[in-house]
Order: C-alpha cells, then sequence, then structure tokens
C-alpha cells in the first residue's frame, strides 16, 4: 500500500498536473492572440508571442533555481543536452503549434498534442531497450488514441492541414523530446535543462519571428496577466515533466499526455466557451480516461522504479 502511494505521490500527481497545465495551453494561446490582436495568418506575430513566452520562462526557470542555491551556469557537457531537448520541444514542437493552433478549435488543439503519447511510446519501444510496449500499453494506447480521434476528428468538418496537421507535427516533436529527455536528463539538473532549453526555444522563437516583421498588435493588462500565467504554466510543467522523465520510462510517464485532452476541452468550455458537452465528447473522454488506466496497470518492475 506504501509503495503505490509512493507510486501517485512521485508520479500519478505530478504528471497529471503537468498535463493539466498543457491541457489550460491551447485555449489560452487562442484567447492570447485575442488580446494581443493576432490574426490567424499572421505565422511571424504568433511565433513572437511564443518566443516571449518561453524566453521568459526559461529566464524564471533559472531564477527559482538560483534561489534554491543550483548551479545554472552549463559545462561544456551539458550543452548538446541542453540543445537536443529545446530542439524538439520547444523549438521545432512550438513552431508547428502555434501556427496550428491559429487554424483550428482550443478543443481540437489540445486534443491532438494528446497524441504525442502515442509517438512517445512508439519512439521508446523503437529506441529504448527497457521501455518496450507491453500488451497493457498497447490496449491504452488504443483506447486513449482512439478517443483522441473520436473527440478531434468526429464530426469537426475533417482534417485540414494548416491547421490540424501542424498539431498532429507538434505532438510528434514532443513525443520525440520525451525520448530524448529520457536519454539525457539522468544524473543532470532538471532545473538548469530545463530553463535553458526554454530560453533557447524562446530566443529562436522570438528571433525567427522578429526578422519575419512579427508584432504584437496590442499589449493590454488582460493580456500581459495572460502571458505571465503562459509563463508560469511552462516553467512549472516543463521543469516537473523533465524531472519526471529523468526518473521513469518514457511510457510510463508520457502516457499521461492522453489526459491533455481531458483538460484542454475543459478550459475551452470556460475560456472560449466551446461545447464540449456532447455525446461524442463525453465517450472520446471515458475513452482517452480508459487509456490511462489500462496502461498503468503493468505490473512495476526494476525499469518502472524511480531511479535515485
Amino acid at each position: 500500500m506504501e509503495r503505490k502511494w509512493d507510486r501517485v505521490r512521485q508520479l500519478y500527481m505530478p504528471a497529471l498536473l503537468c498535463t493539466a497545465l498543457w491541457g489550460s495551453a491551447a485555449p489560452c494561446i487562442k484567447k492570447g492572440y485575442e488580446l494581443f490582436q493576432i490574426p490567424a495568418g499572421e505565422t511571424f506575430s504568433q511565433l513572437l508571442f511564443a518566443g516571449w513566452r518561453f524566453a521568459l520562462a526559461g529566464v524564471l526557470v533559472l531564477i527559482v533555481a538560483k534561489i534554491k542555491g543550483n548551479r545554472i551556469c552549463p559545462v561544456r557537457s551539458e550543452w548538446k543536452p541542453i540543445f537536443m531537448i529545446s530542439l524538439f520541444q520547444s523549438m521545432i514542437q512550438y513552431v508547428f503549434y502555434y501556427i496550428g493552433l491559429s487554424a483550428t478549435t482550443g478543443t481540437k488543439g489540445a486534443v491532438l498534442s494528446g497524441t504525442q503519447t502515442f509517438f512517445a511510446l512508439i519512439f521508446a519501444h523503437i529506441f529504448l531497450k527497457n521501455d518496450k510496449l507491453n500488451r497493457q500499453k498497447v490496449i491504452g494506447c488504443v483506447c486513449g488514441f482512439a478517443g483522441v480521434l473520436v473527440l478531434g476528428l468526429g464530426g469537426l468538418n475533417g482534417f485540414n492541414v494548416r491547421g490540424d496537421l501542424m498539431v498532429l507535427l507538434s505532438a510528434m516533436s514532443a513525443g520525440a523530446g520525451a525520448l530524448v529527455s529520457r536519454i539525457y536528463t539522468p544524473g543532470r539538473d532538471p532545473m538548469l535543462l530545463t530553463g535553458w532549453q526554454l530560453l533557447l526555444g524562446g530566443l529562436f522563437l522570438g528571433a525567427v519571428g522578429m526578422v519575419g516583421g512579427g508584432q504584437l498588435g496590442a499589449v493590454v493588462p488582460l493580456g500581459v496577466l495572460l502571458l505571465g500565467y503562459m509563463i508560469v504554466l511552462s516553467a512549472a510543467a516543463f521543469t516537473i515533466w523533465t524531472a519526471l522523465l529523468g526518473k521513469f520510462p518514457v511510457g510510463r510517464v508520457s502516457i499521461f499526455g492522453f489526459s491533455i485532452p481531458l483538460f484542454g476541452a475543459i478550459f475551452s468550455a470556460l475560456l472560449l466557451r466551446e461545447n464540449i458537452f456532447t455525446l461524442r465528447n463525453m465517450a472520446a473522454l471515458l475513452l482517452v480516461s480508459g487509456g490511462i488506466a489500462i496502461a498503468n496497470r503493468v505490473r512495476e518492475s526494476k525499469a518502472d522504479a524511480p531511479q535515485a
């Protein structure tokens, strides 16, 4: 019983906190486009908005790390892990995500983001010897991915390239990023890695946006407050998630990504007033939740136990 509670405290609760924060991101980004007056077709302005968010989130993580007495200056051997994590989890992922989200709904964007779990499990199965798919994980993934498809594609006017495909490519990059984090995080400070990867990613996104002539149409107090929340969201979620990937197998952590659509749908209803209370939505949410429960009914093994 005590061991089960440790697993809940060390893995389940922090993982669900991360997915709740990320689930709120899609509707917050769309609300940010509205408050900062960024039109749907203004790609470079969208990337500039993303750049501010992630660069400041990185600075926030490094400030907190410094206050805690942690080292914040990377040594030479840490630059490669920082760059590789940033490449997949900030640069590629959010180029696709911010562009795609401007051309789809908040609910659908959050739902399609949930497929990052599916990609992460496949990448882990291919590239990691101790993190293979088994029957429970496969069944859980089938249920969860079916829920994602039901909620994201059924009856929502088909699949559009600029919006849905871009978000799906973003999820694929996030899945690859989970694998990269699993490879490079063990034995390293997750706050240092997170702070610098967010800062590098934010500078990259902001630079691309500025070079392309992007700008924020308006700066209002409510928009600044929303941006502040998104900065804290990124700093907290990425730090916790990176730490989890350093302690547990990718499959154990990434399976919780299927709950992103649950939270995304809820926050989209609250912030964007999208209608989520339909039979299709409820069926999809049950499939997603069931997928998480099934995939996590895997016997605890040495590979599944937290690493020191």
